[in-house]
C-alpha cells in the first residue's frame, strides 16, 4: 500500500506539479507573461564570479543538477528544458557571454544521488556555476530532513572548494501536490542552508505559486498535447527568470558624464 502511494506521488510530481501556463508560448517580441517580482531576487547574495565572467566574455560552464523537471521531461525535449532556455536567455543580459550549459539531471534523482555524482560528473567540468535543483524526491519519500541537510552541506562544501559558485533551487509548486506532499520542512531546510552558506536560493516554489495565484498558471490542464506545450512555456519562463536572477548581481554601469571622455 505504501509503495503504491509513493509511486502515485512520484507520478503526480512528474506530471501535475510542474504547473501549466494558461496560454501557449508567444513570440519573442511579445511582452512576457511570467514576470517575477524583484522581491524574489533582491535579498539573495550575488553570483560575483559568474557575473564577471559572463560580462567579460570568458567561457562560463554552468552545470544543472536536478530531476525530471530539469530534464524537461514534460516538454518532451531537452532543448525546451529550463537549462537550455537559461543558456538561450543569458546572452540577452550579457551580450559577450560564452556559455557551455551541461544538463546533468536524472529523473527522480535525490540529493544523495546528485552528491554521489559530483566527483565523477561535475567537478571534471570545472564549472563556474552549479545550479542544484533538489528536495522533491525527499519530500515525496519523507527523507529525514537532517540527512537531507547534511547531504547538501557536504555537496556545497565540495563544489565551493573546487571553485564553483552554487545556486540552490527549491521545488515546483502546484495545488495538487501541495495537498498530498509535505514540502515545508525541505523548503525551510533549503532556505536555512542557503543563508548559512551565503549562497543564493532560486525560490521556484514561491515564484510558481505567485504565477498561479496571479492567474498565469492553469494547473488543471489535462489534454496531453496542451500540457506539453504549456510545460515548454513554463520551462522557458523559469529559464528567463534564472537569467534575471543571475543578472541581479551585476554591477550597475553609470552613464558617462558629458565631456568626461569616457
Amino acid at each position: 500500500m505504501m509503495a503504491s502511494a509513493l509511486r502515485y506521488a512520484v507520478i503526480v510530481v512528474a506530471a501535475a506539479s510542474i504547473g501549466f501556463l494558461s496560454t501557449p508560448a508567444q513570440g519573442v517580441g511579445q511582452e512576457r507573461e511570467c514576470s517575477v517580482p524583484e522581491s524574489f531576487y533582491e535579498f539573495e547574495p550575488p553570483l560575483t564570479k559568474t557575473v564577471k565572467a559572463l560580462a567579460d566574455g570568458r567561457k562560463v560552464v554552468i552545470a544543472a543538477l536536478g530531476g525530471a523537471s530539469t530534464l524537461g521531461v514534460a516538454a518532451s525535449a531537452a532543448d525546451l528544458a529550463w537549462p537550455a532556455r537559461l543558456a538561450a536567455a543569458l546572452p540577452d543580459r550579457f551580450p559577450s557571454a560564452r556559455i557551455q550549459m551541461v544538463n546533468l539531471a536524472v529523473a527522480r534523482q535525490t540529493a544523495k544521488g546528485a552528491a554521489d555524482r559530483l566527483e565523477r560528473d561535475v567537478l571534471p567540468l570545472k564549472p563556474t556555476l552549479v545550479i542544484w535543483e533538489t528536495g522533491t524526491m525527499e519530500a515525496v519519500r519523507g527523507t529525514d530532513v537532517d540527512e537531507f541537510r547534511e547531504t547538501l552541506q557536504a555537496g556545497i562544501d565540495k563544489l565551493r572548494a573546487d571553485g564553483a559558485e552554487v545556486v540552490l533551487m527549491n521545488m515546483q509548486f502546484s495545488r495538487d501536490t501541495d495537498a498530498m506532499i509535505r514540502f515545508e520542512p525541505y523548503l525551510i531546510a533549503l532556505r536555512e542552508l542557503a543563508d548559512a552558506n551565503d549562497v543564493p536560493l532560486f525560490r521556484r516554489y514561491g515564484i510558481m505559486r505567485h504565477w498561479a495565484e496571479s492567474g498565469l498558471l492553469n494547473l488543471r490542464a489535462r489534454d496531453d498535447e496542451k500540457r506539453r506545450q504549456l510545460a515548454a512555456k513554463l520551462y522557458d519562463c523559469i529559464g528567463r527568470a534564472i537569467a534575471d536572477f543571475i543578472k541581479h548581481g551585476a554591477p550597475i554601469t553609470e552613464p558617462a558624464a558629458p565631456g568626461s571622455g569616457r
